[in-house]
């Protein structure tokens, strides 16, 4: 019993501590003026919302913005995964905005450069 808790303990530890070194990843990389302006100018897209299949539990959480033209990420509640995309329904506006991963963004900067 007691090895099973000490292998429980173990895992739970190792993922936090590997969580806050993506965390910390993400957090390095808007530390970079270019990759905010990158990010703030290519780092998402809108998608409408799926008519036929459900999306509910992809979300990450839900937004209005008022100006789709120009999004400083600094002046909303999003954050980017490393791995992952991640989306947001705007309520306001009937639609989804899909941000795409830092890996991704990484290679789409590697790729115009």
């Amino acid at each position: 019993m007691k090895r099973i808790l000490l292998n429980l303990i173990f895992i739970f530890l190792f993922k936090f501590s590997f969580s806050q070194e993506i965390d910390n990843e993400v957090n390095n990389f808007f530390l970079v003026k270019e990759h905010q302006t990158y990010v703030n100018q290519n780092g998402y897209y809108f998608i409408d919302i799926p008519k036929e299949k459900s999306y509910q539990n992809r979300l990450s959480g839900t937004l209005q913005i008022k100006d789709t033209s120009y999004i400083d990420f600094k002046d909303i509640n999003v954050s980017f995964s490393k791995n992952d995309y991640r989306y947001y329904l705007i309520s306001n506006l009937e639609t989804i905005m899909v941000l795409k991963s830092i890996n991704h963004i990484i290679q789409e900067m590697d790729l115009n450069e």
